[in-house]
């Protein structure tokens, strides 16, 4: 059964007053009445959210085309389903076909339409439902959306003629627009704001009544919040309106509002996707003003349609770059460079990229590009640090097997041999080879000792302090020197190690921050070094050995007085042993006949 249709008696009702009014000299209404439709609209096929729907849908348009005709001819006028078919055919669609809002758009201007309505329909427990854009191009008036709900034992014809009294309803709202336009055109702007009232009165946000009175309102120099509040209603109206969002951009910029701005102009590109210019300077001011995650959303959505857009992509990575968007500017940077083979041996672009993986620490990005990036330009120092450093952080990762971390380790440690090799000043190379090394090194009894790792740390630590001579990375040095030393002597290991490098410790603590310590342990350490040695003197009894023995008695107390505050009963014990070994330095003289 069809749904009553009370808004009909309105509309023949208020039909009756206008003619009535006719006959009043210079009515606008009497006008309006007298008025035969010349403009054109095109209803297109709604999509539907099932297949099962398909048919329906173009079912549905042909009757809603029809019923347009015979219902509303005095009101604007129809295109034919036989007039879109020819003009579909012959642009290679079918004539069912599903047009998108671009395509939709191009048919209009092909058919000169003046209005074109499109939408979606879908069903809601078997009940159809139906949503619909209506787009002002040329003066109708007719514009915004309309939701349109049939019954779920409604048939096809019903549900067509319930679209039609929504349309018949839109079209009343939509002269009223008509007419502010006119009276505007006029130069009436109290009449022309009158009639979008009306409009409002029907449909609240209505569009195109909405365009005019912003337009009224700038004429008649209201205030700019005013013209600011009437666009707002425009694009409450209709989200997808282009004009309205562009004005509004315009006034929120005028009025200082740069962010609101910059929101506007956003939605004016969404509200038209394929405009690639507008989109491109929406991205670049979003980028200018700072606010780089719209610019990288406003860059994704075009990019997913269009992929293979150098510059767009450059835009984002750029937004992604400059906003601290490591993630996204990884994968911007990383599609770039698939896309752009200038790319390929710039050494400016892997600093980039590199310095966007270590950002946002993905050591596996790290080791791709910086490995990348010296394969390309195998001369580049800085690039080389960059693998370096990927490197360190690979073997620095736990979570991988002992295997590949030794590897990873071998790795760093081969590339800062070669950039010392090629710059033997290369002090932040050999302070790094140096560092990681030492980082790694375990000095406990539990645990075997790495000799060699240990002394690829110390041929670093040589490279250093024989290029250098700044205090900041010398003290550096003193640290990682008496750290070392000082583990070897309490772990009782490799004392003529331990002791070279306290003594190292010595030399580079050019602040004396470290005596005590340093000492302290230099002392102990020499005391742990004599009893290793004197078996060689008494075994050879040579007399070259007994002046090296004490020579090193003479050293140790003399550390171990300086580092006496560290520990002081500890030093007072070692200094007494140390009494006792130089009592027994003139003994040995004398049973070897020494000189």
């Amino acid at each position: 059964m069809r749904r009553t249709r009370p808004i009909i008696t309105t509309v023949l009702a208020t039909l009756a007053v206008t003619t009535a009014l006719s006959t009043v000299p210079g009515s606008a209404d009497a006008q309006l009445a007298r008025r035969r439709p010349t403009e054109r609209a095109l209803f297109l096929i709604p999509s539907p959210d099932s297949q099962d729907d398909s048919l329906y849908a173009v079912e549905l348009a042909d009757r809603v085309r029809n019923r347009m005709e015979a219902r509303l001819r005095t009101l604007i006028i129809t295109i034919p389903s036989t007039e879109i078919c020819r003009v579909l055919e012959g642009s290679g669609f079918e004539c069912s076909a599903l047009l998108n809002p671009a395509d939709a758009e191009r048919l209009a201007q092909a058919m000169r339409a003046d209005a074109y309505v499109m939408g979606d329909m879908w069903r809601e427990e078997e009940a159809p439902l139906a949503r619909f854009r209506m787009v002002d191009v040329r003066r109708t008036g007719l514009s915004g959306w309309m939701t349109v709900q049939g019954t779920d034992d409604a048939a096809m014809v019903d549900f067509a003629e319930t679209i039609i009294d929504s349309l018949e309803h839109q079209l009343e709202a939509a002269g009223y627009a008509r007419q502010c336009l006119e009276e505007r055109d006029r130069g009436d702007f109290t009449d022309a704001m009158e009639r979008a009232q009306r409009a409002f009165a029907i449909y609240p946000n209505h569009p195109s009544a909405a365009m005019c009175a912003e337009v009224v309102s700038e004429v008649m120099q209201q205030p700019l919040d005013s013209q600011i509040a009437v666009l707002e209603r425009a694009v409450r109206g209709d989200s997808l309106l282009a004009r309205g969002w562009e004005r509004l951009g315009r006034l929120y910029r005028q009025r200082g509002d740069s962010l609101r701005a910059l929101a506007a102009f956003a939605q004016q590109s969404r509200s038209r996707p394929a405009d690639r210019q507008l989109r491109k300077g929406v991205v670049a001011g979003a980028i200018t003003v700072g606010v780089n995650g719209l610019a990288r959303d406003l860059a994704d959505e075009w990019l997913a349609v269009n992929q293979g857009d150098l510059e767009m992509l450059q835009l984002k990575a750029r937004a992604c770059v400059e906003g601290a968007l490591w993630d996204c500017a990884l994968d911007a940077l990383s599609v770039q460079y698939d896309l752009d083979s200038t790319l390929v041996g710039d050494a400016v672009f892997y600093q980039q990229i590199i310095g966007a993986a270590q950002s946002l620490g993905n050591t596996e990005a790290q080791l791709e590009w910086s490995g990348e990036a010296v394969r390309q330009l195998p001369e580049s120092i800085s690039l080389w640090r960059a693998h370096a450093s990927a490197l360190a952080s690979a073997e620095a990762d736990t979570t991988l097997a002992v295997e590949t971390r030794q590897a990873m380790l071998d790795s760093v440690v081969a590339v800062y041999d070669l950039l010392v090799e090629r710059d033997s000043t290369d002090v932040r190379s050999a302070l790094s080879g140096a560092t990681i090394l030492l980082d790694g090194l375990v000095i406990d009894t539990a645990v075997t000792l790495d000799i060699a790792r240990l002394l690829k740390a110390g041929e670093f630590l040589g490279v250093v302090t024989a290029a250098s001579r700044d205090t900041a990375v010398l003290m550096n040095v003193a640290v990682k020197y008496y750290e070392a030393g000082r583990a070897l002597v309490q772990t009782q290991q490799l004392f003529t190690v331990g002791v070279e490098w306290l003594e190292h410790s010595l030399e580079n603590d050019v602040l004396a921050r470290l005596t005590q310590p340093v000492n302290f342990f230099l002392g102990l350490g020499l005391m742990f070094r004599i009893f290793e040695f004197d078996p060689q003197v008494t075994a050879s009894e040579s007399c070259e050995l007994v002046e090296q023995e004490a020579e090193m008695i003479a050293r140790g107390k003399r550390a171990m007085t300086l580092g006496a505050q560290i520990s002081p009963s500890t030093a007072n014990q070692i200094l007494a042993r140390y009494q006792n070994m130089e009592a027994r330095i003139p003994n040995l003289r004398r049973a070897y006949e020494c000189r």
